[in-house]
């Protein structure tokens, strides 16, 4: 360990294990391994509810907290794990979004998740006497949950440090939350680990955003296989992280972002598609290039923080039908867009289709179907 900071493989293992403790005689095996990191009798196993927004769960361990020793001494650890309950509302067209306790929108579904640990997160760090730094840990939903809880930790400002280490998490929250967490936490404490073939990282899609933001995270290259999801199991992360070694190894892959000129050229190319990690990172880059392009030229905008009835792909597909009407050449640029995306899908548009809502929706509809059958598919050996 390099100043307070944990490496590759310790966080991936911890991030791993934390899935073992599942009632008193698995905690057993959980502690006698980590007998000499952990003060146990300063550590605790923390309950919570998960699942789609309004629905109570049943109640399971679903997180780790513990302060160290020997090594790891003056530092603190909590330790989330992902479940499959929680891909629910990962996976939910109607789940919206929720002011933070830090006050920016974030994934209603991850909210209420965080919210059921939070009283049991408050007591522990509370009770916390000469720790310097609190590592939160998680895999998966978990990297979700531990996102949240770092930045909560960082914002009331009661440990001078806290670090983050997610591997295969999804987005959490909008614009506005990436930006402000990544300032409070330093992109140099935020270690989000991902696979290029990892399906969960690519959800929920725009408007949501990874952290760190400007493209810091630390992408792994894996191949593809017979299962799209088989790269989003920790075994895969202990392994990476076994070869790389060191956070620098990992570091040095980090990808470069779409320039303007590029999203163009990638929308009036030609080509089959397939749902892959780059794909997804293009598409919501075209996305956003379009909707910017719509906004500048035709003075209207996409909300994307708005309650009501009407989803977030509601929205998107009334305001791409709008800018079809405004002129031809908005028109050309949202059918380039919908053409990529039903692309993936399979889905063949043709030069003069009927861009309305209804058929926008449409397709909408079937990338986001097709993105969700993967990522339950990823849950159901998760948890």
């Amino acid at each position: 360990m390099n100043g307070g900071q944990l490496s590759p493989v310790f966080s991936a293992e911890l991030a791993s294990n934390v899935y073992l403790v599942k009632d008193k005689f698995s905690r057993k095996g959980f502690t006698l391994k980590y007998k000499d990191c952990f003060d146990m009798e300063q550590s605790t196993m923390v309950s919570g509810n998960t699942g789609a927004f309004m629905v109570v769960k049943k109640p399971h361990i679903m997180a780790f907290m513990g302060v160290g020793k020997g090594e790891y001494e003056g530092q603190a650890f909590v330790a989330v794990k992902g479940t499959a309950s929680l891909y629910d509302a990962l996976t939910d067209l109607n789940v919206g979004v929720h002011l933070s306790h830090t006050g920016f929108h974030v994934h209603q579904g991850f909210y209420y998740a965080f919210d059921s640990i939070l009283d049991e997160l408050k007591t522990f760090i509370g009770g916390l006497e000469g720790v310097n730094v609190v590592h939160c840990i998680g895999h998966s939903l978990g990297g979700a949950i531990a996102t949240l809880a770092a930045d909560w930790i960082r914002f009331i400002a009661s440990v001078p440090t806290v670090k983050l280490y997610t591997f295969g998490s999804p987005r959490v929250g909008l614009e506005g939350f990436s930006a402000k967490s990544t300032s409070r936490l330093l992109a140099k404490n935020i270690h989000r680990v991902y696979h290029r073939t990892d399906p969960v990282t690519m959800a929920p899609t725009w408007p949501y955003y990874h952290i760190p933001n400007n493209n810091l995270g630390c992408l792994i290259d894996s191949p593809v296989t017979a299962k799209p999801w088989e790269y989003h199991l920790m075994k895969h992360y202990i392994n990476s992280a076994k070869k790389a070694g060191n956070w620098k190894a990992i570091e040095n892959n980090r990808p470069k972002g779409h320039l303007d000129a590029a999203v163009e050229r990638w929308l009036k190319s030609d080509g089959v598609l397939t749902l892959t990690v780059n794909t997804m990172d293009l598409l919501d880059a075209a996305l956003l290039y379009v909707i910017k392009k719509v906004t500048n030229l035709a003075g209207i905008s996409l909300i994307t923080a708005a309650s009501g009835t009407l989803t977030l792909l509601d929205r998107m597909a009334m305001f791409m039908a709008k800018a079809v009407k405004i002129s031809s050449d908005l028109s050309l640029w949202v059918y380039r867009l919908v053409k990529k995306m039903a692309s993936v899908v399979g889905v063949v548009v043709k030069e003069g289709v009927d861009l309305t809502v209804t058929f926008i929706r449409h397709v909408f509809i079937k990338l986001h179907l097709k993105l969700v059958d993967v990522i339950w598919r990823a849950g159901k050996e998760v948890d």
